[in-house]
């Protein structure tokens, strides 16, 4: 039996309530007890079905709540893990462009070191060079100056 006749049932009963005869100066209704007992039968067998629908529907509808729930949890917890990933990346790739530039930094300070060195270097090998140059220079003069010299004196005797 479906919700609708238990409200055509009742109905029938308010309307065999409403439509017995009242007995004068008591307040009083004489109703077809058949009837009434008829429709009160009618009714208890329409109930137990009902009231197991309404259940249903109520455990129905308390666990589509929790799977909602559980969802919307899921949902929430997928979310915070992917901002948390998203952040985590970021601020990954912004630690590695720092430590990027703090590399090539490094890397440039130390190639201006090297060729301030380098420099130095150079300038030290060719003062050096330009010493021993000096100093064979003076010997090739001395030498020549010594053969002039040794011409001379071969040549006067």
């Amino acid at each position: 039996m479906n919700r609708m006749n238990l409200v055509i049932l009742l109905d029938r009963l308010d309307q065999l309530i409403g439509s017995a005869t009242e007995i004068p100066l008591t307040g009083k209704s004489l109703v077809d007890t058949e009837e009434a007992l008829d429709l009160i039968d009618k009714i208890r067998n329409a109930l137990p079905e009902e009231v197991k629908r309404a259940e249903w529907l109520t455990s129905e509808k308390d666990r589509m709540l929790k799977e909602s729930q559980a969802e919307a949890e899921r949902i929430v917890v997928q979310a915070e893990e992917y901002a948390a990933k998203l952040v985590s990346e970021s601020e990954i790739v912004r630690r590695a462009r720092e430590e990027a530039q703090r590399i090539l930094e490094q890397a440039r300070q130390e190639a201006r070191q090297l060729e301030k060195e380098s420099q130095e270097y150079a300038e030290r090998v060719l003062a050096n060079l330009e010493e021993a140059l000096q100093r064979t220079m003076n010997v090739v003069k001395q030498g020549r100056e010594s053969l002039k010299a040794g011409k001379t004196e071969n040549r006067a005797t």
